[in-house]
């Protein structure tokens, strides 16, 4: 009898607990990229101690994965029902994983934040994570495409005042033309597989006040002048530039520039970095993507974004991990790229990298990628354009109006479905 009575009390302490303040732990799983940089992972630690003193009843499990297998590890997960709470997803990704209805809009948590608001963050970087009207993550890092670096010893050479590099496309033209010999270039240009010549193509049609679709994302408009007239300078480039741009990558350029072959190179500023290691006896500068004299000199951006999975259990405790990932403190000190967070970027960008006026100013201005879900089949359409105009199968003009066929194609097969 006196054993059952204690077994009666201690079933009675437990159930009592909940109402005595005592509460479960939970456990958010987190996938992010991998990193190489041994302080920026030392660093991620220490954040991430800072986050579990703050919140102890908030167990983080990191994930990390390289570049090439993350997007597909996360489709699968997604797919399959059994994603993490919280993963960094590719700009270019966010619609993709929206229209899935993998992700869940997080607009409720931000009118209810007291750190995570719009007017704290890149607006372009922002805007990258609304898709339909909705907020679907939180930008965590941004880079821009494309600060223009230039060889100061190549423009001596070619006779050129290096403290006053080109402003207008017409003037980085004229100054290439003047740095280019049988053995040097004025600038190297590059397709390749990847996405990054369209961040530089995009750039040129945004800073000519064009756009690769219109407003709400339903129609294409590379057939406008806007857009005809950047690619048509782009065009004009491969004079400036060696041979063999359809085949080359950015990597391959960017080589060359390191090498002191061609004198101009467009590239986001993360890339000081491998100058340095490169070519550490370089003289070397970078300012602001040209623009057309009548234009505006616009970037495009890439980046990462933060977001919660719609099966996440425990959804509540995410948003505080997400806010306390992407807050001014902490996201100068987890970022591999400039945090997205403005006042972290300007200490980030003071601290980690030269010339961080001209790149604050970049990434103020710069533009998102078009939202669409099947951004990458876009994507391929305009790289098949450029490549076109470059081997002189089609014009530009008529270039720019096949591809609006297809992406107009494209957009009424996906817009048809829903």
């Amino acid at each position: 009898m006196r054993r059952f009575m204690v077994w009666l009390m201690v079933v009675g302490i437990v159930m009592a607990l909940p109402a005595i303040g005592v509460t479960q732990k939970v456990t958010l799983n987190v996938w992010l990229m991998k990193q190489a940089e041994v302080e920026l992972i030392r660093a991620q630690e220490e954040a991430l101690k800072q986050f579990q003193e703050l919140y102890p009843d908030i167990e983080v499990k990191f994930a990390v994965f390289p570049y090439n297998e993350y997007r597909d590890k996360l489709l699968v997960a997604a797919a399959a029902g059994n994603p993490p709470e919280i993963s960094v997803v590719d700009q270019i990704w966010n619609p993709e994983f929206a229209a899935a209805d993998f992700i869940i809009p997080l607009d409720e948590y931000v009118a209810q934040s007291q750190t995570v608001k719009k007017e704290n963050y890149f607006s372009g970087a922002w805007d990258s994570a609304v898709f339909q009207g909705k907020l679907y993550g939180v930008p965590f890092d941004v880079g821009v495409w494309a600060l223009n670096y230039y060889n100061k010893d190549l423009f001596r050479k070619a006779g050129l005042d290096p403290e006053k590099p080109p402003v207008t496309w017409d003037e980085f033209y004229e100054m290439g033309q003047k740095m280019t010999t049988s053995e040097q270039w004025g600038t190297a240009l590059w397709v390749g597989k990847g996405d990054a010549i369209q961040c530089i193509t995009d750039a040129l049609i945004f800073s000519n006040r064009g756009s690769v679709l219109n407003e709400d994302f339903t129609r294409c408009t590379l057939d406008q002048p806007a857009a005809i007239g950047a690619m048509e300078f782009f065009k004009k480039l491969q004079r400036i530039n060696p041979a063999g741009e359809v085949a080359r990558t950015e990597e391959d350029s960017f080589q060359l520039f390191t090498a002191g072959k061609i004198g101009m190179f467009w590239y986001g500023e993360w890339g000081q970095d491998t100058i340095n290691a490169r070519a550490p006896e370089m003289d070397w500068a970078c300012t602001n993507f040209p623009k057309p004299a009548d234009g505006e000199s616009i970037g495009t951006f890439g980046g990462w974004n933060m977001v919660i999975y719609k099966n996440a259990p425990n959804k509540d405790a995410a948003w505080k991990f997400i806010e306390f990932w992407t807050s001014r403190e902490i996201n100068e000190r987890v970022s591999s790229l400039t945090p997205a967070n403005i006042e972290a970027a300007k200490s980030f960008l003071q601290n980690k990298r030269k010339f961080s006026d001209v790149i604050f100013k970049q990434l103020t201005t710069a533009l998102y990628r078009p939202i669409f879900p099947k951004y990458p089949d876009l994507a391929e359409i305009q790289r098949n354009a450029t490549t076109a105009i470059l081997l002189d199968e089609k014009t530009v003009e008529e270039a720019m109006r096949d591809a609006t066929k297809e992406i107009n194609a494209l957009l009424e097969e996906y817009y048809s479905t829903l």
